[in-house]
């Protein structure tokens, strides 16, 4: 059993910090776009992949425990 705990919490660690590493540094360049006119059309489009792949990886995480490593 206490491996199984490990291993969840690895999973969890492993699966979800990267993806949220990649929101933030998404909230970071959708904040630099914004600042620049021609560009500011992209940020809703930016930040939807984010949250997008953000509930795809927590989604998959959930869904398929293990076998999403």
């Amino acid at each position: 059993m206490a491996t199984s705990k490990r291993w969840d919490t690895f999973t969890w660690f492993a699966v979800v910090v990267p993806l949220a590493v990649f929101f933030v540094m998404t909230l970071i360049l959708a904040l630099y776009l914004n600042s620049f006119s021609p560009w500011r059309s992209v940020v809703p489009v930016l930040l939807g992949f984010a949250v997008f792949f953000l509930i795809l990886g927590v989604f998959l995480r959930t869904k398929f425990g293990r076998m999403a490593l």
